[in-house]
């Protein structure tokens, strides 16, 4: 299991120290990537380095562990209390508090409460990449309104209007989307699936390299080797093969 980042806040060092002791002996599924010892330091680290788990103590020296959890811009992080007093346990699970533990610590009960933060953790980081696996597999299925295009690449998909497209070129297990604007992405799927994924009315292949847009044509040029002239100026070659159904697809022979 991959260990869950998490930041200690108490306004007491010797309590800070005692708890990353513990937390070391007993908990080896925990990262601590951070220590605060006052509200204000405690709000930096949290927006910082967006900890996984925090472990907050209710009094500050500036106010309390509730002000510090108004305070935060980062919200995602699973909550538990540590603290001497009793009297806040309603409040604290008002901030979805995983648990709340009294001080002077149990082993077993931080140990419960660390495994049951982990669980949630590992429950939400399942649920996320399945949603987001969910959606890839949505948009590069094409389930997507009828004028665009899901285009994923290595670190992102773009969604491009298919009226935008002008040509897309082969480059082995990629391709490269050229597009109005001299813009162009690098998709990770081949060149032949988006053949079967355009409509073939509108995109004809006239290379083994190149899937054209028949509606940014400007002209074809049939001497001088057979090239089509796009909206872009550019110059595509027609393969010999593909010469004669491109005029018969086109009507003009």
């Amino acid at each position: 299991m991959t260990k869950v980042n998490a930041i200690i806040v108490d306004d007491e060092v010797n309590n800070v120290d005692l708890l990353v002791h513990f937390l070391t002996q007993y908990c080896p599924d925990i990262n601590i990537i951070g220590k605060a010892t006052t509200k204000s330091e405690g709000v930096s680290l949290v927006n910082e380095l967006k900890p996984e788990l925090l472990f907050l103590d209710i009094m500050l020296d500036q106010g309390t562990g509730f002000d510090l959890l108004e305070e935060v811009t980062f919200n995602e992080t699973k909550i538990i209390f540590v603290t001497a007093f009793d009297e806040f346990a309603i409040k604290a699970f008002k901030y979805n508090a995983v648990d709340y533990i009294l001080k002077p610590i149990e082993i077993d009960q931080l140990i419960k409460a660390v495994e049951k933060a982990c669980l949630d953790i590992s429950h939400h980081k399942f649920t996320e990449r399945h949603q987001v696996q969910n959606l890839y597999r949505t948009v590069t299925n094409n389930n997507l309104p009828l004028n665009l295009i899901a285009i994923p690449s290595k670190d992102k998909i773009d969604f491009v209007k298919i009226e935008d497209i002008i040509y897309i070129k082969s480059e082995g297990r990629y391709s490269i989307f050229n597009l109005k604007g001299n813009k162009q992405i690098v998709a990770t799927k081949n060149l032949g699936e988006y053949e079967t994924m355009l409509d073939a009315n509108t995109f004809f292949r006239i290379h083994n390299s190149y899937l054209i847009n028949l509606t940014k044509v400007l002209s074809i040029n049939k001497s001088g080797g057979n090239y089509c002239v796009m909206e872009n100026s550019e110059q595509l070659p027609i393969a010999k093969r593909r010469q004669d159904q491109l005029h018969r697809f086109l009507k003009i022979k």
